[in-house]
């Protein structure tokens, strides 16, 4: 019998029962080879297989349910039915979580320009004579008179950005670039006339440089699919900075009421008052200036303040402890509390997803070295004293260490420099891949890493050297002999 109470989750905020019950259903049903379609087990028979009350077994389904993995099949014959981590569960709690923190336009685009330029360098390479046809097609739409709707017309770039994620045959980006998107695309339609003519003029010039970036991938050109992307995100960037005033907020900054939701976006998820909510509780917390442990109030008055039921209240609640917005405290005093947000949460779906999708070799090295570079490249412009002494000091460890213990403690340098970038959306992919490549077994796939190791970390010295010199003959100096 599985023990729920000794999963330990990689987290700052201890876990709830019914979360250690899901990951302890996640852990027994990848035991069994993740047999899809197959029943895992009736109520009656996982209450007594895991000992707990059939409150706490619902509670632990229904996380399953919204990640994707399994759904509970009632009737005859019924039970809990093991299906496939969902891709969109994955990319909402990679978006969520970016929204919770309040992450930034310009951390957003700095990442996106990384992101897409793999994307479609990489479909350049693998586009094939049966995906010209498609591309084609959406050429053909892209050219057709523009609708006027800002849904349909984010739907039609939506199927763009899917066709170059799935020619370039990389999970890991397709992830990370909805996620993105998804976060950074959503909003009310401009009322102002001038405004609205503004962005209808940007989809316009969008379109035609999609149409230019769909044919540098059928020529095989990636450098100009390349030059195309960034042309596009320079546009987008632009109108934001005009329409918002800048680009150190984000795209939820301001939604401190739970106003109505946004009229355009790439996911509905906003078409859910307890979700609006949460970003309103999170950018509260934010504006009050509140630090970890602060106490915001007891259920009936988060009520009554925000005017919701308290169903909503409660589901607002959990999406915030999930990211660790939020903890809540029983007893006298108690209520919700403030605490330290812990990408935990969304780390370990998302590594569930890619898990079941691609080997590794086919979707990690490219974006976990273009990932590594590029954060490396930012720790560099933006280090200051104090980040200065805390990378010495990795660096001078790591130097002592030998293959296999570097090999164990890479993910440190990873989170270091990640951190020190001052991107915390580059910062979250990071330690996703990092997680993803701790996912996979010993063996061959260690080995695989081991040999890559040494390179990454030549390019990263050699593009760090010139602010931490130490680095050039020490921590890379084995295995790059």
């Amino acid at each position: 019998m599985s023990d729920p109470s000794g999963l330990a989750l990689a987290s700052s905020r201890p876990a709830k029962l019914a979360e250690r019950v899901a990951e302890a259903l996640k852990r027994d049903i990848s035991a069994i080879g993740w047999p899809v379609g197959q029943v895992f087990g009736s109520e009656a028979q996982l209450m007594e297989r895991y000992a707990i009350g059939r409150a706490t077994l619902r509670e632990a389904i229904r996380q399953l349910e919204r990640h994707g993995v399994a759904n509970m099949r009632r009737g005859s014959g019924g039970g809990l039915v093991i299906s496939r981590p969902a891709r969109d569960s994955a990319a909402l709690a990679l978006a969520t979580y970016l929204e919770l923190i309040d992450v930034s336009f310009g951390e957003l685009y700095e990442a996106r320009a990384l992101i897409e330029s793999q994307a479609v360098l990489l479909a350049a390479e693998r586009l094939d004579e049966p995906d010209i046809p498609r591309a084609r097609e959406l050429i053909e739409l892209l050219g057709q008179e523009l609708p006027g709707c800002f849904n349909a017309e984010l739907r039609l770039l939506a199927d763009v950005r899917d066709f170059i994620c799935r020619v370039s045959g990389n999970a890991a980006i397709s992830l990370i670039l909805e996620a993105l998107q998804c976060v950074t695309v959503s909003g009310r339609t401009p009322r102002d006339a001038h405004a609205r003519a503004r962005v209808q003029t940007v989809f316009g010039q969008v379109r035609r440089l999609k149409i230019e970036l769909l044919e540098a991938l059928i020529g095989g050109d990636g450098l100009r699919a390349r030059e195309r992307i960034q042309d596009k995100l320079r546009l987008t960037r632009e109108l934001i900075i005009e329409l918002r005033g800048g680009l150190s907020h984000g795209p939820t900054s301001a939604m401190t009421e739970l106003a109505a939701a946004p009229d355009f976006a790439f996911s509905r998820v906003y078409d859910k008052s307890a979700h609006r909510l949460a970003v309103v509780i999170a950018r509260n917390i934010s504006a009050s200036g509140l630090g970890s442990g602060a106490r915001i109030g007891a259920e009936p008055d988060l009520q009554a303040r925000h005017g919701v039921s308290r169903a909503v209240l409660r589901e607002a609640v959990r999406t915030l402890e999930l990211h660790a917005i939020v903890r809540s405290r029983r007893g006298p005093g108690g209520g919700l509390l403030v605490a330290t947000p812990d990408p935990s949460y969304t780390v370990r779906l998302a590594v569930e997803y890619l898990g079941q999708t691609q080997p590794l070799s086919q979707h990690f090295h490219a974006v976990w070295k273009n990932l590594q570079l590029a954060v490396a490249g930012l720790a560099a412009e933006r280090l200051g004293a104090a980040g200065r002494q805390r990378l010495q000091a990795l660096l001078d460890s790591l130097q002592r260490a030998g293959e296999a213990e570097r090999l164990q403690r890479s993910g440190e340098l990873d989170l270091c420099l990640a951190e020190l970038s001052g991107n915390r959306a580059l910062a979250l992919f990071v330690r996703l891949l990092g997680a993803l490549a701790e996912s996979y077994p010993s063996g061959a796939v260690a080995q695989w890493i081991l040999q890559h190791l040494g390179e990454h970390q030549a390019r990263l010295g050699r593009r760090y050297w010139p602010v931490t010199p130490a680095w050039r003959g020490g921590a890379c100096s084995t295995s790059c002999a």
